[in-house]
């Protein structure tokens, strides 16, 4: 399980530091979901929890997403041609990693619970409530940045989300480390 967890790991920093040369990203984030895609399936085969192979069906499909921006990106399509697209299609990869994320850490407090570690299961449950709340008041509040074009807001909320997800890489080396093998 540690190889899972640290996949994701590695995915999360990926996706959340894209890697550019001049104008060229090396690594894109989807490239950083294909990656938490590959640790989730092998955290799902060694443990067959269900939970998992729901969260590798939304990690398919925030690859998806984001690939379809990166591609929207890659080909200089005019963004005032897609505004509502544009906005949809960030609230939907946001929420889509939600989701994920959500699942994968359920699975992992199912397999602690049925391992009897129930002080971790109960430590990783908050932390993911208290992820999952942040989460939701900062798609709120994009939503709010996006529609009335407020910057300061769309500002802050991009640092909110850097910074989740920061938080979610120590969650996930945390998990990691006690898989040490």
């Amino acid at each position: 399980m540690y190889n899972g967890y640290n996949k994701i790991f590695w995915g999360i920093f990926i996706a959340t530091f894209n890697i550019n040369l001049g104008g060229i990203k090396i690594l894109p984030s989807f490239i950083g979901f294909m990656i938490i895609s590959s640790g989730i399936a092998s955290l799902y085969k060694d443990t067959n929890i269900e939970l998992f192979k729901t969260a590798r069906v939304f990690a398919i499909i925030t690859i998806i997403t984001t690939g379809i921006g990166e591609l929207q990106g890659f080909i200089s399509i005019e963004a005032m041609n897609f505004f509502l697209f544009n906005e949809f299609m960030i609230v939907l990869d946001i929420v889509m990693e939600m989701f994920m994320f959500y699942k994968c850490i359920e699975g992992t407090i199912e397999y602690l619970k049925i391992n009897n570690h129930l002080d971790l299961a109960q430590s990783n449950t908050k932390k993911l409530r208290f992820y999952i709340i942040v989460l939701i008041i900062g798609i709120i509040f994009l939503n709010f940045a996006l529609v009335f074009n407020i910057i300061v807001l769309n500002t802050i909320v991009a640092i909110m989300f850097i910074i989740l997800r920061i938080y979610l890489m120590v969650l996930i080396r945390e998990i990691r480390n006690i898989f040490v093998e």
